[in-house]
């Protein structure tokens, strides 16, 4: 009689305890914490744009030598907001080596607006793809772009050329004023040369030796003249 008695008591414990155990388990997680707020502002007048190896838009110069990154989905807004010679606005966060990477480009002139996408507005389509080509690219280097952790991963040269390369083929630190050459694979057009270098040296002959030593395209054969900087 005793065991009847605390039956329903027992069988109520037990289904609120699973009852509490289901609605933990459906509690939806908590919500991810919202991206940092911008902490930079810049101005100054537009004197080029900046691309990747394969011709993308991704960056630009200001006339006073400061370098402003963005990502593929702004590409197209800034290319409509901002023209060679336009006074802007940057907004967005400074890097440690000082580049801005922005997320809203605003054109003083014209007020024209170019901003990240806002969240659940479908992405512009990606350009079509331009076909990839050998070079060689050398001059003095105007400015060092870095990586996040602050290692040297691509120059910028004195006649726009744009160079990236992973930071183990520096052999040595890089500054602005040095003499600087790079083999390897990108595209040359509106935006200037911009490249991915499979070898990179002081000189054409270290660049070439670097080249012909990492896995990948064949070197270009040594010219006579090498480019130099405008």
């Amino acid at each position: 009689m005793q065991l009847r008695t605390h039956a329903p008591a027992l069988l109520l414990a037990a289904t609120l305890i699973g009852v509490g155990c289901q609605s933990a388990r459906a509690a939806p997680p908590p919500p991810p914490p919202p991206p940092p707020a911008p902490s930079a502002v810049a101005e100054g007048v537009l004197q080029r744009y900046l691309s990747t190896p394969y011709g993308e838009l991704n960056g630009l110069r200001l006339r006073d030598g400061r370098i402003v990154l963005f990502g593929p989905p702004m590409a197209q807004s800034v290319r409509e907001a901002a023209a060679v010679g336009d006074p802007l606005r940057v907004i967005g966060h400074s890097g440690p080596d000082g580049v801005l990477h922005a997320v809203v480009v605003l054109n003083l002139a014209s007020g024209r607006r170019a901003s990240e996408q806002p969240p659940g507005a479908a992405p512009p389509p990606p350009p079509a793809p331009r076909a990839l080509q050998r070079l060689t690219a050398a001059g003095t280097i105007d400015a060092v772009l870095h990586g996040p952790r602050g290692e040297a991963n691509g120059v910028l040269l004195t006649d726009g050329a744009l160079i990236y390369f992973r930071p183990e083929l520096a052999s040595g630190p890089l500054s602005p004023g040095q003499p600087f050459t790079a083999i390897g694979i990108g595209t040359k057009g509106a935006q200037g040369l911009a490249m991915e270098a499979v070898g990179v040296g002081a000189d054409p002959a270290t660049a070439r030796q670097a080249a012909s030593a990492a896995p990948g395209i064949p070197p270009p054969k040594p010219k006579e003249h090498p480019p130099h900087a405008r």
